[in-house]
């Protein structure tokens, strides 16, 4: 059996290289220009503050560290996923605050006092995990906090809910059902 397959061999190549199949002659030479992938444009603490109050959107705050897995999960699933990306472009201003810089170059401004990034994540934010996600409104005011990661369709309702105002009138877990269809 492993002799005949063996002479075939030549056989099953020579027809595939005549067919093309499993050949690269007829792949193009460069790939096609995709279109660049949407993503979140973030912002800086003190720009995304001016902007919001400019533009009377709500703000959310990405606190996050350069060393977080769960930060970096969802930089690569949640804040790509397309419907999330519109839903932010058209609803908020988003701020990225890293809570591990201390660096003086990247200090930011908060309620006229200048401070690292990692201290207004620890001391005015009272961030303790990440990555943390902060919901203001266009005004600065606090909305309220949500710590951990969340999957694109999970990430997608809650900014609907505080985007939408619904947490004015209902509860997370009424919205929610409301949104599947069954309230």
């Amino acid at each position: 059996m492993m002799k005949r397959l063996h002479k075939r061999i030549p056989l099953l190549l020579a027809i595939m290289g005549l067919s093309g199949i499993g050949t690269s002659a007829e792949e193009p030479k460069t790939k096609p220009a995709t279109a660049p992938q949407q993503k979140i444009e973030w912002l800086s603490y003190d720009a995304g503050l001016a902007k919001a109050n400019r533009e009377n959107k709500p703000i959310i705050i990405d606190f996050t560290a350069s060393w977080c897995g769960w930060c970096k999960k969802m930089e690569r699933e949640t804040f790509v996923d397309p419907r999330v990306v519109r839903y932010m472009r058209e609803n908020y201003v988003p701020i990225k605050v890293w809570g591990d810089d201390t660096t003086r170059a990247a200090m930011v401004s908060h309620n006229g006092e200048r401070m690292t990034q990692q201290a207004l994540s620890a001391k005015v934010y009272a961030v303790r995990g990440y990555p943390t996600f902060w919901f203001l409104d266009s005004q600065g005011g606090r909305i309220g906090p949500q710590a951990g990661y969340r999957a694109p369709d999970q990430f997608l309702a809650l900014i609907e809910y505080v985007g939408g105002s619904h947490y004015k009138t209902m509860s997370y877990e009424s919205f929610l059902q409301k949104r599947a269809g069954k309230g």
